[in-house]
């Protein structure tokens, strides 16, 4: 592959870590453009709630077989980069079938398909990054942040878009961000320790690491907290035109939100060296929490936007130091199939979860009922968060702890 499109002419580790920087900030620009404006695809080919609920449960329910399988695979054969490239090509074409189709059946088929390539994507990028990142002495969140960047230009961008020639335009976003993905990973490097090379089945991954209970608290905990934030990518558009705003001003909002994420996740390294990852998952559920009330209260437009920043200490903190705990209470052996269901569980089962009960709500009661049932549900994901930091269960080495369990 030619050195100009691998890290722009850098040659060695900081061609490397550009790579790995800018494969992040493509792979989120496609889901930036396409998350945040979807519903104004369904709108327009006039969905009811139910069936953007039915629609946005989905990706979550094929994650749920997909994603565990997918790391098993990687795990087994040691082809990460492989399969990574293998979804995002299919993941990208799939996309763009969405613009010939005008029916709920043909969407959710769609969507079926998609979610199946699409759910091996940020297991194994995020794998990709955590042993480059230990390898390097870095914080994971250092490169995270640049997703988050690429997702609030591609939502603002996209949005600008779709509001002049329509929603089908996030589709062309979502499939070309994805391909120029793929110029990056060329040259992202794949750190295999020894520890890594160890070939296991997949029902004695998920019984070796259903026996750690830190592990086990944190999957009910992501359960609220993912599928809280995974249904808020998919209603809040409805939810700030119901309160007045305008297609172009849910870009902004993205905008915003996304962006002020890259600072607070660059934060999030200082916190997790000075009080510790629990503290730091903590603080993020918090402030997640008390987001979605005060969203439910019916805000104005202008106090949204204002308040920004609250995303970025909430989603930022979170996104930054979740799959690094993972890492660390997970056997070395494991690394792959342990983020893989640790994305089933939160952006699969929660997010089903939280997508369906929503589509209800927003049948029977309104958008704001759907924030309110938000903040009860994070606020639920607090309580195994907290048995974590101050309960009985101090971390040990996850080697060590399946050991012990056998």
């Amino acid at each position: 592959m030619p050195e100009s499109l691998s890290g722009f002419g850098l040659g060695g580790a900081k061609g490397r870590y550009v790579s790995l920087c800018a494969l992040y900030l493509f792979i989120y620009y496609g889901f930036g453009a396409f998350a945040p404006l979807i519903t104004q695809y369904y709108e327009s080919i006039h969905l009811t709630g139910t069936q953007i609920g039915l629609i946005s449960a989905v990706a979550p329910i094929v994650s749920i077989v997909a994603q565990p399988m997918w790391g098993m695979i990687c795990d087994r054969y040691q082809i990460r980069k492989t399969v990574l490239i293998l979804t995002l090509i299919i993941t990208g074409l799939v996309g763009l079938l969405f613009t010939g189709v005008s029916t709920f059946v043909y969407v959710f088929l769609l969507y079926i398909l998609l979610s199946f390539f699409q759910s091996a994507v940020v297991p194994i990028s995020d794998s990709l990054a955590l042993g480059y990142a230990k390898g390097h002495g870095m914080q994971f969140g250092d490169i995270r942040l640049w997703g988050a960047i690429g997702f609030a230009l591609a939502a603002f961008i996209t949005g600008l878009l779709v509001e002049q020639w329509g929603p089908h335009f996030l589709f062309y976003s979502f499939c070309l961000a994805f391909l120029i993905a793929i110029l990056f990973l060329q040259k992202v490097p794949e750190e295999v320790t020894e520890a890594s090379r160890f070939r296991v089945s997949m029902l004695a991954g998920i019984r070796d690491l259903a026996r750690i209970p830190r592990f086990a608290l944190f999957l009910i905990s992501s359960f609220c907290m993912m599928g809280s934030v995974n249904a808020n990518n998919i209603w809040f558009s409805l939810f700030y035109q119901d309160i007045g705003g305008t297609i172009a001003g849910i870009g902004l909002a993205f905008l915003l939100f996304a962006g002020s994420e890259a600072p607070f996740m660059k934060l999030a390294g200082y916190i997790v060296r000075r009080w510790g990852l629990e503290l730091t998952l903590l603080l993020s559920a918090i402030f997640c929490a008390m987001r979605w009330f005060w969203y439910s209260s019916a805000p104005s437009t202008t106090a949204v936007i204002a308040m920004f920043f609250v995303q970025g200490i909430s989603v930022g903190f979170y996104l930054a130091t979740a799959a690094q705990f993972v890492r660390e209470n997970t056997p070395a052996s494991l690394q792959v199939t342990a983020l893989a269901i640790f994305f089933s569980v939160g952006g699969g089962l929660g997010a089903m979860f939280c997508n369906l009960v929503a589509g209800w709500i927003k049948d029977s009661f309104s958008i704001l009922a759907i924030y309110l049932f938000l903040g009860i549900i994070t606020a639920i994901g607090i309580i195994p968060l907290l048995m974590i930091k101050f309960g009985r269960w101090k971390q040990i080495s996850p080697d060590e702890e399946v050991q012990a369990s056998q």
